[in-house]
């Protein structure tokens, strides 16, 4: 079972896996008698001190292979565990599966509520079907990774296993029970044996059904792939040799500095044994591959399975295909064999199971294959570097709202506010709630920290000068910045803002707002005519913006937008949270204010929590500077300097993170379970050109929508 498979395997690897599993429409949920869920196996995988245990089970009373069994030997099922077509209970299993449906494991609730969350999670979050499963012939499969390190000590959590294990193992024993066996320990130790023996039994007519199917081979014609999860093993049989091969696909791994460099050599194909007698009725030659000598998971890299699918034959004319990273690719075998289109992974075969037949994998078909991948990897590079070199030529423009000097050298280089006898190059932490003062009547430029700090005046003249503003305030966090904002309009007065915007805001604007007696009018502001239709003169007094907006990475025209508020006497905000003063500069389109939280982009490292407002004009800069004093949510002089640190390098993180987020976004683009992308730096996404137009960058943040 492939869900049993990974969970070991993800175990073995040091991992916590969970595979759900969904199915067609085989079993009713508890109190009917109609069948809506699949038998939904789920298995979970833990490793412990002396190995991985992996609990496995379905949430039905029985599967539909049993009732085929059952049927097939003549046999009947107890009176509990399905209904017939009439929803009348029955033992005849045919009856059962010819429009009856089958009970949940417990016939209860409890079992009903677990199938439900398996065909949620395993459905439609993974882009699989809620209706006629069976009919569309697709069904959904969620495998989760967990890495105990991020829980904990992991050598102390592999001990605590071991030690449940035990506790387990030693429960005092119910009369006539010798011992009490863990989940899947019967099975385990079964397999052991059939590994040791080297064959497995296996009834005769099972033998017949795989050597037929064999035969046939791949499908003439078949639909390309439908999705591009993780196969369960590749298992091979010949007519004449049959092999348990409990091999994986060939995994590659992509380091997150090289998101597009492909693995090295080709992914091979396991040969079939040939040594199967044909007078038996058992399975010989059970082979394993060796496992990798590094984990990938240990890498910190993110995994991209790849499998290579055997043909219908060998020799001249046969034909085959190979899956490389998700994507089918054609290819031809010997001199005459015409390339057919890939099996299909949605069939109700497995698509594993598509090549039975024996093929040999020829090096001049790998190299091909290879070939074919690299071509489309290089287009791909190339359209990157297109991308970057156009973000690169939006920043060189920008130079001059930021004095001429390139944004990183600004960075590195701040001017410096206070006066430091030493010099130090790093500015000092004035680590001080009061400042002494030159007399009893003769007052310093510093009294106490909530009203001003040097090493805060430090951080608001170095954002003053990156967003071209006449001055910059720091605040405790980014909401609290835009509160102080908000304070600006006044009771009886109203602001405009949009319809998708960070939850935070949303929540000061719905909750917050109408307690100080404002009007809050939400729109689309992509929309110029409805942002237009809801400014109106002597009421609004505020628009604030977002662009991109959180989380659907709405673009709006800020200097357009800008420019009609201030005709009816309205102030500008822009949260430039997701592109800071290094991709975008509201101030410099118009805007009043520029909201930038410190806790991301600015500060870098995540050890802080803050809001900066950039403020154009000296009189709204007293005003902010008012409010700010007076209600206090001033950032701390640590979290200040800490903030200062991580400007240093804030270019280059930013840079970077957009590089890899434009691979990233570009490549789920193609994948067949996301529907949309939201990313303002793809070409042809809404939005695209008008960002162009006014930021230097997508930015390194993207959503996407999945399902149809």
């Amino acid at each position: 079972m492939s869900r049993r498979y990974w969970a070991k395997q993800l175990a073995e690897q040091g991992l916590v896996g969970i595979v759900l599993s969904q199915s067609p429409e085989y079993v009713a949920p508890h109190g009917a008698t109609e069948p809506i869920f699949g038998t939904n196996p789920f298995a979970i995988g833990v490793p412990s001190e002396h190995g991985s245990v992996v609990v496995d089970m379905a949430t039905s009373a029985t599967s539909w292979f049993g009732l085929v069994e059952a049927d097939r030997a003549g046999r009947t099922v107890p009176d509990d565990v399905g209904y017939d077509a009439d929803g009348n209970p029955t033992t005849d299993p045919a009856a059962i599966y010819n429009g009856g449906a089958i009970r949940v494991f417990d016939r209860s609730y409890k079992g009903s509520n677990i199938a439900l969350m398996i065909e949620l999670l395993a459905g439609p979050l993974v882009g699989g079907a809620v209706q006629d499963k069976l009919g569309s012939r697709n069904w959904g499969n969620l495998m989760i990774a967990l890495d105990p390190s991020i829980m904990g000590d992991p050598p102390a959590i592999l001990h605590n296993v071991h030690l449940m294990l035990g506790r387990v193992k030693g429960a005092r024993r119910a009369a006539g029970v010798e011992e009490i066996m863990l989940p899947g320990e019967r099975g385990n130790r079964l397999a052991e044996q059939r590994l040791a023996a080297g064959k497995i039994k296996v009834p005769s007519s099972l033998l017949q059904g795989l050597k037929d199917m064999a035969a046939r081979g791949a499908p003439k014609t078949a639909p390309q792939p439908s999705s591009t999860l993780p196969h369960p093993p590749i298992t091979s049989i010949a007519p004449e040799a049959a092999s348990i091969s409990n091999t994986s696909p060939t995994v590659t791994s992509t380091l997150p500095g090289s998101l597009t460099s492909p693995s090295e050599g080709p992914p091979q194909t396991p040969q079939p044994s040939s040594n199967l007698s044909t007078s038996s009725s058992d399975i010989t030659s059970i082979s394993r591959e060796p496992k990798a000598s590094s984990s990938i998971y240990n890498s910190g890299s993110i995994p991209v399975v790849t499998s290579i699918a055997a043909g219908s034959g060998v020799g001249e004319g046969a034909q085959g295909m190979g899956v490389s990273s998700g994507r089918a690719v054609e290819k031809e075998h010997g001199s005459g064999g015409r390339a057919q289109p890939a099996a299909s992974t949605s069939e109700a075969v497995p698509a594993d199971i598509t090549g039975l037949a024996a093929a040999h994998m020829h090096d001049s078909d790998t190299k091909l294959v290879a070939c074919k991948v690299g071509e489309q990897q290089q287009q791909f590079e190339e359209e990157v570097q297109d991308v970057q070199q156009q973000e690169q030529q939006a920043l060189q423009a920008q130079q001059g709202m930021s004095g001429g000097r390139h944004l990183a050298t600004k960075l590195l280089h701040p001017p410096h506010s206070t006066q430091d006898p030493y010099e130090a190059v790093s500015p000092p932490l004035y680590q001080t709630a009061t400042f002494g003062q030159p007399s009893a009547t003769t007052n310093g430029p510093y009294d106490y920290t909530r009203s001003g700090n040097p090493t805060r005046t430090q951080l608001e003249t170095q954002m003053a000068d990156l967003e071209g503003a006449d001055q910059a305030f720091a605040f405790a966090s980014g909401m609290a910045a835009l509160a102080a904002v908000l304070r600006l309009v006044g009771a009886g007065n109203g602001v405009v803002a949009g319809d998708d915007l960070y939850g935070g805001t949303s929540r000061l604007l719905a909750q917050v707002a109408p307690n100080l007696g404002i009007h809050v009018t939400n729109v689309d502001t992509t929309n110029i005519g409805a942002v237009e239709k809801a400014l109106r003169a002597g009421h609004t007094k505020l628009l604030m913006l977002e662009s991109p907006t959180n989380p659907r990475m709405q673009i709006c025209d800020i200097a357009t937008l800008t420019k009609m508020a201030h005709q009816v006497g309205a102030l500008v905000v822009v949260d430039n949270s997701i592109m800071a003063p290094t991709f975008q500069q509201p101030l410099a389109l118009g805007a009043d204010i520029s909201m930038t939280s410190a806790t991301k982009f600015l500060n870098g490292h995540s050890d802080i929590m803050g809001g900066i407002l950039s403020v154009k004009g000296p009189e709204l800069a007293k005003k902010i500077y008012f409010t700010q004093n007076a209600e206090g949510a001033i950032l701390s002089p640590f979290d200040c300097w800490l903030c200062l640190r991580g400007l240093k390098t804030m270019a280059l993180r930013m840079e970077t993170q957009a590089r890899n987020c434009a691979i990233l976004a570009q490549a789920l683009s193609q994948h067949p379970l996301i529907s949309k992308i939201n990313y303002p730096g793809l070409p042809g996404t809404p939005g695209f050109e008008l960002n162009a137009s006014q930021a230097s960058s997508g930015g390194s943040l993207f959503s996407f929508e999945t399902g149809k």
